[in-house]
């Protein structure tokens, strides 16, 4: 009996077979090396996400601190309604004037304009532009108020302190912000501009900027009366209310014979006069009355 012989494989088939496995190894491994970049592409944006978000929550933390450092932790002066006793010093302080005004005390006195007149429904207009924090504007409120008043009557008139980082500080004042005027002589437009911190408050219309940046030079405070005269900047000694309360002020401008009172109600007389030219010297109770008279006579010379 003849032993049967197995059929050896032949080389093409053996070459065959090893290239098949290596070709599905090379292609299971690339599988593999493809999921682990992915893995890692993955990976990193998961960290580069995270370092991201960290980098944002530094910066506004480090923006936060320099507003928080170059503000100083400021707060904003309350602003509320005057009481009582402010609004009666004011009424009270109009009917007074003097028959010398100390002019000595206006440090900046008004200038005259030659442009058109500054009209608001046939009436004549007074416009006044300031901010809350501005401590000249501080200053300029009492008097203003007060010549308004003898003009007709506010409501809605508010009490605050101007900044107390600024130069001088804290000064005692009214503000004119949603306030309301009303006359039978003129129409008075109360503008604040921002609030204790500088923040926005009101707008001024097209006109108005005009008038403020070309006669104002865009500095507060800022008062046109009607056209005729501006006033710019103080009105009297910046630091002469500094250390005052509002109570003290008021108080203080019904009599004459302090010094804050001299130089606001001096003020008030000289603010009355440029009105009157502009209303034809009406009232003219108001209009004739010695210290007003006396402050026009200044205005013009002595003539």
């Amino acid at each position: 009996m003849v032993e049967s012989e197995k059929s050896p494989r032949s080389p093409e088939r053996v070459s065959t077979k090893y290239a098949a496995k290596r070709a599905a190894s090379e292609r299971i491994a690339a599988q593999r090396a493809a999921a682990a970049r992915r893995e890692r592409r993955r990976n990193i944006l998961v960290v580069s996400a995270s370092v991201a978000a960290v980098l944002v929550v530094v910066a506004a933390l480090v923006t936060v601190g320099v507003l928080s450092k170059k503000s100083g932790g400021a707060k904003a002066n309350p602003v509320d309604p005057a009481p009582a006793n402010v609004i009666e010093a004011i009424q009270a302080a109009a009917k007074l004037t003097s028959t010398t005004p100390d002019f000595t005390t206006i440090a900046g006195p008004p200038t005259a304009l030659t442009g058109a007149p500054l009209t608001s429904g046939g009436k004549p207009e007074v416009l006044y532009v300031g901010a809350e924090y501005c401590p000249h504007c501080a200053n300029t409120r009492w008097p203003l108020a007060i010549a308004l008043a003898r003009f007709g009557t506010f409501s809605n008139l508010k009490v605050t302190y101007s900044s107390n980082t600024d130069s001088p500080a804290h000064i005692p004042t009214l503000s004119f912000y949603q306030s309301s005027y009303s006359s039978p002589y003129l129409v008075f437009v109360g503008k604040e501009q921002a609030d204790g911190l500088g923040r926005p408050l009101e707008s001024l219309t097209s006109s108005e900027e005009s008038l403020f940046s070309s006669i104002g030079e865009s500095g507060y405070p800022f008062i046109d009366f009607a056209g005729k005269w501006a006033q710019k900047g103080d009105v009297f000694v910046p630091t002469l209310l500094s250390g005052m309360t509002i109570d003290e002020v008021a108080k203080a401008m019904s009599d004459p014979s302090t010094k804050p009172g001299k130089a606001i109600l001096s003020a008030a007389d000289v603010y009355t006069a440029l009105i009157c030219e502009a209303t034809g010297n009406q009232p003219s109770n108001v209009c004739n009355a010695p210290g007003v008279k006396a402050a026009a006579d200044a205005l013009h010379g002595g003539k």
